[in-house]
């Protein structure tokens, strides 16, 4: 049997918190509440329309609409709120320590 390297002990542990303190929805209400204050949403949905109208004569598939929104989404969110929920998921490490 292997020992656990930290990264994975680490990794396990906040996961572990994450669950015990119902951190996730926390985080993930934190996340939905800053994107959509950014404006992240209204854009995201704009470029679905865009994609729709302009690749409705090429027969946009759904997996290809998704691939293509989920490639922009990720690509626009804004470095203040990925800086915020790490800071967040950095707490929670350093209380699970």
């Amino acid at each position: 049997m292997s020992e656990l390297g930290l990264d994975q002990k680490n990794e396990i542990a906040l996961r572990n918190s994450i669950l015990e303190t119902n951190a996730k929805n926390r985080l993930k209400d934190l996340l939905f509440k800053r994107l959509c204050d950014s404006g992240w949403k209204s854009r995201v949905k704009k470029r679905c329309i865009e994609i729709i109208r302009t690749e409705d004569e090429n027969n946009t598939k759904l997996d290809q609409l998704e691939d293509e929104v989920l490639a922009y989404g990720r690509e626009i969110i804004p470095e203040d709120v990925k800086i915020e929920l790490l800071q967040q998921i950095s707490d929670l490490l350093d209380e699970t320590k």
